[in-house]
């Protein structure tokens, strides 16, 4: 599945409906900008791809020719030649783009440090996730954006620090609620809107406009 493709799902799963433009959503599936990518805290350094690394092996080993070193200024200048850092670098892993440190997954875009997951976008510190757009630092999660350090979470838009969260945005530090919106410190509970419990009809009122204000203003 293509990063586009990804971010509709993610979309309709969550809101239902058409998804705005990926462009607008970049915050979340950032568009393709080049070819070799590098785990965070490494960007001053120099980088080739596997490919290219497995090449220059092929042509001479990465082996060069004598000369004498006589001086450890002309030690460092030879290091410096020689010393670029495997980026974009992925095991055991299939439709992989402008990603580092993947290993067991298919279909990563723009991600680093992504484990046994598939159809991620712009995210990084993921394990046994799938359709994740802008997330991190999360286990066993199932369709969401912007998720961060949480597990066991689904169908979530915006979900920080949070445990077993559903259908539900906006939302940090809960465990086991579905369907609630900008809640923080629950435990077990439906149908909450910034902490207040609603009947199920007035909460999906409440939520359509959610939606359309996720659209029109948050995404811009």
């Amino acid at each position: 599945m293509k990063r586009a493709d990804i971010w509709k799902y993610v979309w309709q799963e969550i809101w239902g409906g058409d998804a705005p433009t990926s462009g607008k959503g970049e915050r979340y599936c950032p568009q393709k900008r080049g070819t070799v990518w590098v785990a965070d805290g490494q960007e001053e350094e120099k980088y080739i791809n596997q490919e290219e690394a497995a090449e220059g092996y092929k042509k001479d080993g990465w082996m060069r020719s004598y000369i004498k070193l006589e001086s450890i200024e002309k030690v460092l200048k030879k290091w410096e030649e020689i010393n670029s850092i495997v980026a974009s670098r992925q095991i055991n892993s299939t439709e992989v783009e402008e990603s580092d440190g993947v290993y067991n997954s298919r279909g990563i875009y723009a991600s680093s440090s992504i484990f046994d997951s598939k159809n991620v976008v712009g995210s990084k510190k993921l394990f046994d996730c799938q359709y994740l757009v802008g997330c991190r630092d999360d286990s066993a999660c199932f369709v969401g954006a912007g998720v961060r350090e949480s597990i066991y979470c689904s169908r979530c838009w915006e979900v920080s620090w949070s445990n077993k969260v559903s259908r539900s945005a906006f939302v940090h530090d809960c465990y086991d609620v579905t369907e609630c919106l900008f809640c923080a410190h629950l435990r077990s509970k439906k149908y909450c809107v910034a902490n207040i419990q609603l009947e199920k009809e007035e909460y999906l009122k409440i939520k359509g406009m959610v939606r359309e204000w996720v659209q029109k203003d948050y995404l811009d």
